[in-house]
């Protein structure tokens, strides 16, 4: 099984987490001694850190630049009012 340490910089993955999640567009952004800070890039864009030994459920595929710009093509941009409005609840 893959864990978070397996994920190189610059690359980005198609992951699910654990079953209950979703499959994820990734790509790790800074990796320390003991963790990996992630970036989401969809379904939501969103930043968060895993512990280097923390499993993965499911590796699906390392996918190139190109394949993720397209997958991102696939949803709207979220506006600066959407993030306003968000911070607001």
């Amino acid at each position: 099984m893959a864990s978070f340490g397996d994920l190189k910089p610059n690359i980005y993955y198609l992951v699910q987490v654990d079953t209950d999640s979703d499959i994820e567009l990734i790509s790790v952004i800074l990796q320390t001694k003991e963790t990996v800070l992630l970036r989401s890039f969809l379904p939501q864009a969103e930043d968060f850190f895993k512990y280097l030994d923390e499993p993965i459920f499911k590796l699906v595929e390392e996918v190139d630049e190109a394949t993720a710009q397209q997958l991102e093509t696939l949803y709207p941009a979220a506006t600066e009012e959407e993030y306003y409005e968000e911070g607001e609840e």
